[in-house]
C-alpha cells in the first residue's frame, strides 16, 4: 500500500500580520497533485491543521476546499487534532467528513471507540491498520486511563502516553500493514532552523515522549509537532515537517510529504517529494551581526518574492529607518534595529510601569528612540482600556 504522510499546515497563520492564504492554497493544491501522481491508498494528517483552535471562515473554506477535491479523487484520508487545533471542533467535523472518505479523530480514544482505524488498498487486495493518536493533553491521559479501568494511574505524563501507544498497538495484525498516526514530541526531535541553530530537545520537558516507547510493531509512524522534517529510522518514525515555513526560525528550510510503500511483514520504503510552491522566508543579517542601511541598498531589488526579516545595524538614531528599509525592500515583514552596546541608552526599568509606559519604550527601542505617533498611541490606549473592561467583566 501507498501512503502520503503531511503535517503541521497551520492554515489561516499569518506573517506579521500579512495574510498567507494564497500559500496555503498553492501549497495544497500541489499535496493533491503529489498525490493523484504517486496513486496513494490515504493521506494521514498529523495534526495541527489549522493555526489556532477557532479558525477564520477563510481558513475553514481552505481546509474544506481541499478535503473536496481529494474526495473528488477519490482519495480517503485520516486527519488527527494537534495541540494548536480544538478537539471537540476537530470531532464536530467527523461525521460530515466520514461520509467523504476523511477519518477525523479529535482526541484521543480506545482501539474500540475509534481509535483503530482500518483502510482497504485501491484494489481491496491488503488492508492498513492506523493506530491514531491525537494531542494528548495531561488531562486526557487520566481520563483514558480510567476508560481502561486498568488501576494503576501513570507518575508521569510520558507514561501515560506510552500506555495509549501500547494499548493501540494492540490492535495490530501480522496479515495487514500496521501503521501509527501520532501528534507527539519525541526526545530528540530537532526544531529551528538554518538562522535559529538546530538544538536536542532533552528529558524533562512536561511533553516529551521517550523514543523507547513508540511501538516497534508499527512499519512506520508518521508524526505531527516538529516543523523541522527529519526521521528516527530505528524506531520507523519520521515527522514530515510543516506545510510552510511558518516563522523566521524556519527560514530556508525545505519542505516536502513523504511518500511511504508498505506490504504486510515487510520494512517500509520512505522517500521525500519536496514542495515548489513555497514562498521563502529568509533572514537579512541576524541577532549577533545586522546589516548596514548600505549593504540594505545593494540588495534592492533582489529576493522579490520573499517574506524577510532584517536585522539593521545602525550607530546612530535614524527617524524613519523602518520605512526606509520597507521602501528598499517591500517584503521586508520584519524589523529590528540593532545598535551597538555602548550607544544604546540605559535599558529601563521595567517594574512599575504602565501598560502605555511599557508601549512607550518598546516603540522607542524598536525605532532609533523616535516617539510613538499621537494616534499610534491613541489607538493602543483605546485597545487596552476594551480588553481591561473586559477582563473586568469576564
Amino acid at each position: 500500500m501507498r501512503f502520503l504522510h503531511t503535517s503541521d499546515w497551520h492554515v489561516g497563520k499569518t506573517i506579521r500580520g500579512r495574510s498567507r492564504d494564497d500559500e496555503y492554497v498553492a501549497a495544497l493544491g500541489e499535496v493533491l497533485e503529489i498525490a493523484k501522481e504517486e496513486r496513494v491508498d490515504a493521506l494521514l494528517i498529523a495534526g495541527d491543521t489549522f493555526d489556532t483552535a477557532v479558525p477564520t471562515p477563510e481558513a475553514e473554506r481552505i481546509f474544506f476546499h481541499f478535503i473536496g477535491e481529494l474526495a473528488g479523487a477519490n482519495i480517503p484520508a485520516i486527519v488527527i487534532a494537534g495541540n494548536h487545533d480544538h478537539p471537540r471542533r476537530m470531532n464536530a467535523y467527523a461525521p460530515v467528513l466520514g461520509r467523504l472518505g476523511v477519518h477525523v479523530l479529535g482526541e484521543p480514544v480506545s482501539a474500540d471507540e475509534g481509535g483503530i482505524i482500518e483502510l482497504p488498498s485501491r484494489e481491496n487486495s491488503e488492508v492498513a491498520i492506523i493506530a491514531a493518536l491525537p494531542w494528548v493533553s495531561e488531562r486526557k491521559v487520566r481520563d483514558f486511563e480510567d476508560l481502561m479501568k486498568e488501576g494503576r494511574h501513570a507518575e508521569q505524563y510520558a507514561e501515560g502516553v506510552a500506555n495509549m501507544m501500547a494499548h493501540l498497538a494492540k490492535s495490530f495484525r501480522a496479515d495487514a500493514v500496521n501503521m501509527m498516526l501520532a501528534h507527539l514530541l519525541m526526545e530528540d526531535a530537532r526544531v529551528g532552523g538554518p538562522e535559529s541553530g538546530e538544538r536536542p530537545l532533552h528529558m524533562g520537558q512536561t511533553y516529551v515522549i521517550r523514543r523507547q516507547s513508540l511501538p516497534q510493531t508499527a512499519q512506520y509512524i508518521a508524526l505531527g509537532h516538529v516543523h523541522m522534517p527529519q526521521e528516527a529510522v530505528l524506531a520507523n518514525a519520521y515527522y514530515s515537517g510543516s506545510l510552510l515555513q511558518c516563522d523566521f526560525g524556519e527560514a530556508g528550510q525545505p519542505k516536502r510529504v513523504n511518500i511511504i510503500d508498505v506490504a504486510p511483514g515487510r520494512k517500509a520504503s520512505v522517500s521525500h517529494v519536496p514542495l515548489k510552491s513555497i514562498r521563502q522566508l529568509r533572514n537579512i543579517g541576524s541577532a549577533k551581526q545586522g546589516v548596514s542601511l548600505e549593504e540594505i541598498v545593494a540588495l534592492k531589488g533582489e529576493m522579490p518574492d520573499a517574506y524577510l526579516k532584517v536585522w539593521v545595524k545602525v550607530d546612530r538614531p535614524l527617524p524613519g529607518l523602518a520605512a526606509q528599509v520597507r521602501e528598499l525592500l517591500p517584503n521586508a515583514v520584519d524589523i529590528v534595529v540593532e545598535r551597538p552596546t555602548e550607544e544604546r541608552p540605559d535599558t529601563p526599568r521595567l517594574e512599575g510601569m504602565s501598560p502605555g509606559e511599557l508601549f512607550d519604550a518598546y516603540y522607542r527601542r524598536q525605532h532609533g528612540d523616535a516617539a510613538p505617533p499621537e494616534k499610534l498611541t491613541g489607538l493602543f490606549n483605546k485597545l487596552h482600556e476594551e480588553a481591561t473592561s473586559a477582563a473586568n467583566q469576564a
